[in-house]
């Protein structure tokens, strides 16, 4: 690994910020724009691109051809709702990509959002070059905490396609309460309220030296502070037609410059009880004679216009703190981050809300990319990095309590610390309860949970570790979660028989209220007729083209010899972390922000890992062929907590291949669903009956292929002169 610093990259809505951490701490660099490098693209008529404040000066003369906000929509599908709506708004043309993504067309050249992003990327590359007056090749870049699978590769394919390594994808609140409680040695719990450009992250954290563990999250990532500047740019268009009978938001150019003029007027108004400006020109009237706007806004207007957009924010915290079995009276502090947190009705109502007065000396535009340097520093050196990775071993393994297959620590450890090149996993919440210090009040943490020996009855036990309570004062109400408890891949564990028959059963029709006994022959009986039926099959003795690939089934037995635990030689740490070698490098136990699940029967959701389940996570499910000499199976992944896969994020499909022929039902297959500590989905897959692993591939919305990425990076490096 290289000796060059590890950068940390702040990559926002509307602007981005890079900064770099040594021994005294984290510090932003600045290049010719300041710290705060807007995050715009303009492809100039000369040829050139521009990034930064000079494509942002272009935004409001060639706002066609210029960029902005892509992050919005970064990894979405072109079809859905908020691509559609931002297509209204954007000046600049978007369009449906070959693989279901977003693309832009400007100067008759199309370019993917990743590629977009790219550019902003390599410059703030070149920003930090030019400041350490050296290369570099690696970084820490930071997305929202809501941000799903789509969303998070296509943010690393920017990374790529710019030049750079980016070792770990990290949660933009995350970063910030790690700038806030670097060498603070706090014992505290906080919430991260991240309100940016265009999106909105709550996070809940509980703080304990060196260990900043992720309680739970949740976010809209469609709500910001453009929204703020779209509802100024509004009340000035409505302003214009009034006068000049003249919707200036059927002028694309026009109404960009009002939304400029928007953002600045909200941003005046921070310091300021009202402002007046005048937008020259806007357009023409009769005989040519230039139409200007007089504009004035109050700071109680704005307010007024705010209020209903920073309500929404609340209800998604209100969903953070029940996950958390919290109140927000019970928090230490708030952090607020991102700059649309400097408008005093949002301080306000954050106050009120979590009945204490929101920390205000903390820089909400900076303190992500210095968390981002901060966790860089932490994977900079090998040594470092490799360390870290034992410790975090160590607190993932807990002892088997029965008789399985052991494997070794080395086969293990390789499984989690070289996936991809990926800096090492933090523990899963298996020892989360040892880690954590006892608050003031609190009884000692319990001893971590151990794995059951599987049972024969319906009831028996379904091989996953429920995360250890949390003792908290007046905690809400909450279903408890319940997540993998071993990290190895290939630790697949059986599903409860009676719940998955019973799932298939009553997907089925007229039989839920079967008796236990009888579960077993009717969902045998069920897997046939599912296949030709359900699964909208055609019978293949009929003429037409080939069936397509069918859905999944869901089995409800696997061998019990499959689930493999560690040496029990292994050593066990039950009390507070103790690294005296380590102590500048944090450890974060973070949290999946949405639940991952499979597509089953009629287009139901069957939830895999759930929602603010600690990461690293895994789940396995059983899967089964649905005709005779079946070789291929197709399971269709979603992200989202409906119950149907229409109300989530279609992610895109995983192909088991190579299958043994055999007749249906015949054939199961244990499929590991994992999330790595960058909230990266990973899939692996065994054949129950040979225990070969099965050849899989995982097709996602819009997803750029590696011959792509090298393409686009080269296509950058040609233009730019890199």
């Amino acid at each position: 690994m290289s000796k060059a610093p590890v950068i940390g990259i702040d990559l926002g809505t509307t602007n981005s910020v890079v900064a770099v951490a040594d021994q005294s701490g984290a510090r932003v660099l600045s290049g010719d724009d300041g710290q705060l490098i807007p995050s715009v693209v303009s492809f100039h008529p000369s040829g050139d691109i521009l990034v930064g404040v000079p494509a942002k000066e272009r935004r409001l003369l060639d706002a066609q051809n210029t960029v902005y906000s892509v992050k919005r929509l970064i990894g979405r599908p072109y079809t859905s709702y908020e691509v559609q709506q931002a297509q209204k708004r954007f000046a600049f043309e978007l369009s449906e990509g070959p693989s279901g993504g977003v693309l832009v067309t400007a100067r008759g050249e199309t370019y993917t959002l990743s590629e977009i992003s790219a550019f902003v990327l390599r410059h703030v590359r070149k920003v930090a070059e030019s400041a350490l007056g050296e290369e570099c090749e690696q970084a820490v870049v930071t997305v929202p905490a809501n941000f799903n699978e789509l969303q998070r590769s296509a943010t690393k394919a920017a990374g790529r396609v710019a030049g750079l390594d980016v070792l770990r994808i990290l949660n933009e609140p995350t970063a910030a309460a790690l700038a806030y409680g670097y060498h603070k040695s706090s014992n505290e719990r906080i919430a991260v309220y991240d309100l940016g450009g265009g999106t909105f992250d709550i996070t809940i954290l509980q703080l304990a030296g060196d260990v900043f563990e992720v309680l739970a999250t949740a976010g809209d990532t469609f709500l910001g502070g453009d929204d703020v500047d779209t509802a100024i740019a509004d009340r000035m268009a409505a302003q214009f037609l009034e006068q000049h009978r003249y919707d200036l938001r059927q002028d694309r150019q026009a109404y960009e410059r009002l939304r400029a003029a928007g953002e600045w007027a909200k941003v005046q108004l921070s310091n300021k009880p009202q402002v007046k400006l005048c937008v020259e020109e806007l357009a023409y009237g009769d005989g040519g004679v230039a139409l200007d706007l007089d504009f004035a806004l109050t700071r109680e207007q704005l307010e007024h216009m705010c209020q209903p957009l920073v309500a929404r924010s609340f209800d998604v915290c209100e969903d953070a703190m029940k996950a958390a079995g919290l109140r927000p009276t019970q928090l230490d502090n708030v952090i607020l981050v991102g700059g649309s947190t400097r408008i005093p009705l949002l301080q306000r109502m954050v106050a009120e809300y979590f009945g204490r007065k929101p920390l205000v000396d903390i820089d909400p535009d900076l303190v992500v990319a210095q968390g981002a340097a901060l966790q860089a520093r932490a994977l900079a050196e090998p040594a470092r990095r490799a360390a870290l990775g034992k410790v975090a071993l160590k607190k993932m393994v807990q002892p088997s309590t029965g008789s399985h297959p052991k494997i070794s620590e080395d086969t293990f450890e390789d499984e989690i610390t070289n996936v991809g090149e990926r800096p090492p996993l933090p523990p899963p919440p298996v020892a989360r309860a040892a880690r954590k210090a006892t608050l003031p009040g609190q009884a000692p943490p319990p001893p971590p949970i151990q794995l059951a020996k599987a049972q024969d009855s319906a009831d028996a036990d379904d091989g996953l570790i429920d995360t250890p309570t949390r003792r908290r004062e007046e905690p809400l109400e909450r279903e408890p979660t319940r997540v993998a408890g071993a990290a190895d891949p290939l630790d697949f564990q059986p599903t409860r028989m009676a719940d998955a028959s019973g799932l298939l059963m009553q997907i089925g029709g007229g039989h839920s209220e079967a008796p236990p006994h009888e579960l077993e022959d009717d969902a045998s009986g069920l897997m046939t007729e599912l296949g030709d039926d359900a699964f909208g099959e055609e019978d293949e003795t009929k003429e037409g083209p080939p069936a397509p690939l069918p859905p999944l089934e869901i089995t409800s037995s696997a061998p019990a010899t499959l689930r493999a635990a560690l040496d029990e030689n292994v050593e066990t740490v039950t009390g507070a972390i103790a690294v005296p070698e380590l102590t500048d490098s944090p450890l974060l136990l973070d949290v999946t922000p949405l639940s991952l699940g499979v597509e089953t029967v009629d287009g139901y959701c069957e939830h895999i890992i759930r929602k603010n389940s600690a990461i690293p996570a895994g789940q396995t499910k059983m899967f089964t062929t649905a005709r005779d000499r079946q070789e291929s199976v197709v399971v269709r992944i979603c992200q989202g907590e409906d119950r149907h896969v229409s109300g989530n994020q279609l992610l895109g499909e995983v192909v088991l291949d190579g299958l043994r022929p055999a007749a249906r039902g015949k054939v199961q297959i244990a499929v590991r669903f994992m999330i790595d500590a960058d909230g990266t989905l990973q899939v692996k897959a065994q054949d129950v009956g040979t225990g070969q692993q099965q050849q899989i591939s995982i097709k996602l919305i819009g997803e750029l292929p590696d011959d792509q990425i090298e393409h686009l990076r080269q296509r950058h490096e040609a233009k730019l002169g890199a």
